[in-house]
């Protein structure tokens, strides 16, 4: 018989029918974690979905933050979602300080409150910016992993475009 491989997930952006998926690439490939940047259309919202996981190492932090750049020069809201492995719910504990922190830089606030592994403790995230409407996020026990499905909806609107009329003779 053939030993059970271990299986830590992977990353995976899923719709249902009427919502548009695009690729985006962000021009960054991390080594410390695995990502996806796609666009979610509906309607007309549109915003841009990061799922992130793996290990915190020394340069987790900066890969993170080096996304974040790129993703904070799109015009459509940013929704972070993914399995950290940080205790979130430690607030004294030096990579929670160092990720809310890095998350505030952004204007971004996480929106879990649950406990989100069977262990205890808070390692998933939503996080969308402190000036969109909250998104209700629920913790679900599906009984197929140590960590909960996080289930959210969102209201997310893109900003207005910004239009300026110039005038202007001919040379």
């Amino acid at each position: 018989m053939a030993a059970a491989s271990v299986n830590h997930g992977g990353v995976a952006v899923i719709a249902t029918p009427g919502v548009r998926l695009t690729s985006v690439d962000i021009g960054a490939k991390p080594s410390t974690f695995e990502c996806v940047a796609a666009r979610i259309t509906s309607g007309p919202s549109s915003f841009v979905v990061l799922y992130h996981t793996g290990p915190v190492t020394a340069s987790f932090f900066s890969e993170l933050a080096d996304v974040l750049d790129r993703l904070s020069t799109f015009n459509n809201p940013l929704l972070l979602a993914g399995d950290v492995n940080i205790r979130l719910e430690r607030t004294s504990d030096p990579h929670a300080v160092e990720f809310v922190d890095l998350l505030a830089a952004y204007s971004l606030v996480k929106r879990v409150q649950d406990m989100t592994h069977d262990n205890g403790g808070t390692l998933d995230v939503v996080c969308t910016r402190d000036d969109l409407r909250k998104p209700h996020v629920e913790a679900v026990d599906v009984g197929l992993s140590d960590h909960r499905l996080l289930h959210w909806t969102s209201q997310l609107q893109c900003p207005p475009p910004v239009y300026t009329a110039t005038a202007r003779r001919s040379w």
